[in-house]
């Protein structure tokens, strides 16, 4: 894994609109957020904004708009109505169902405009004029849960975090979590969990489960709350650390790295959340001609024993992203 460290700045006004606009040649690019209320999040729009600056100073983009919906389907259609109406010339959606909001982009792309879903895709529709930007989040949730049952030693009890309930990313990291617990069948799940990928929540659930289970062995997460399970089982008085896998956010990497109880056996995996600028750079190649296709599955970070003295010192908040050359971004576009 490449290693890029993931900033975001502090009190940055993500939410909302926010806009940059230049009079000059270019193309005029949209994103349509669903929800950018977690550090991955946050993340993935500080770096979108970091490269459409860029884009926007070598003239490839003229305006790049982003709107946040807050996890509201029916605002992030009219966000995307919006983008249509304005006349952009493509529209990046992180979208909020994997199905709600098949009717907006179909008219979008009807429209002739090319669409983007990324992130927390893929939505359950194709067009000709419709691209999907995935990980293997299927593949990423086994190979974490996979690990924490070895470490359990094949057999005890674990929890599940789990994020958004309905949104087609949090199915697929589950069904990557069910295929690693078909090859362990003496592991139970004795929680679930939602969280939205917060460590606020995440800490609050578990603070009311830990005191109800005898024993927890392992602890699976999708993202962002590795570290506030951690604290949850400190808080519970668990004087060994059942195995808590990772999800590359600064507050977990620096604790195994720096408090962890000595010989700490992890693993941590995440999104990258650099999906959203490497889209960026895949739109000005689209609307140059250029060929790109419709399914596109980006490379998930991995962080292991091996490497994690190369991500110490990263912000409580910060996500360890894996950053692309344009160069090496081409080589993604056909696949």
């Amino acid at each position: 894994m490449k290693k890029v460290l993931g900033l975001i700045i502090a009190g940055a006004a993500l939410a909302g609109l926010s806009a940059v606009s230049v009079s000059a040649d270019g193309y005029k690019i949209g994103f349509s957020q669903s929800y950018n209320g977690n550090s991955y999040r946050q993340t993935q729009e500080a770096q979108m904004q970091v490269v459409a600056d860029q884009l926007i100073a070598d003239g490839y983009i003229s305006d790049f708009t982003i709107t946040e919906a807050n996890q509201d389907v029916a605002t992030q259609i009219q966000h995307i109505q919006d983008f249509v109406m304005q006349g952009y010339d493509l529209i990046i959606v992180d979208p909020a169902s994997a199905s709600a909001l098949n009717d907006v982009i179909t008219e979008a792309c009807d429209a002739g405009i090319p669409v983007f879903d990324i992130n927390d895709g893929p939505i359950t529709m194709d067009h000709e004029n419709l691209y999907h930007f995935t990980f293997d989040n299927v593949d990423m949730m086994y190979a974490l849960t996979k690990y924490v049952c070895e470490q359990m030693g094949g057999s005890g009890n674990l929890i599940e975090l789990r994020g958004t309930a309905g949104v087609q990313v949090e199915n697929d990291f589950h069904s990557g979590v069910l295929k690693a617990l078909e090859e362990f069948p003496d592991v139970k799940v004795v929680a679930e969990i939602y969280t939205d990928w917060t460590a606020s929540k995440a800490q609050t659930e578990l603070n009311s489960v830990l005191p109800t289970l005898e024993k927890v062995d392992g602890l699976v997460t999708q993202g962002g709350d590795a570290y506030a399970a951690v604290q949850a089982f400190q808080s519970a008085g668990y004087s060994e650390l059942p195995v808590i896998a990772g999800d590359n956010r600064g507050s977990f990497l620096n604790w195994w790295a720096e408090e962890a109880p000595e010989g700490y056996k992890t693993l941590s995996a995440a999104s990258n959340p650099w999906i959203g600028a490497f889209s960026l750079y895949v739109a000005i190649d689209l609307l140059d001609g250029n060929e790109v296709s419709n399914n596109l599955i980006i490379p998930f970070g991995q962080v292991d024993a091996d490497v994690l003295q190369d991500y110490v010192g990263l912000g409580n908040d910060d996500v360890a992203f894996t950053a692309y050359t344009w160069d090496e971004i081409k080589e993604f576009e056909v696949q």
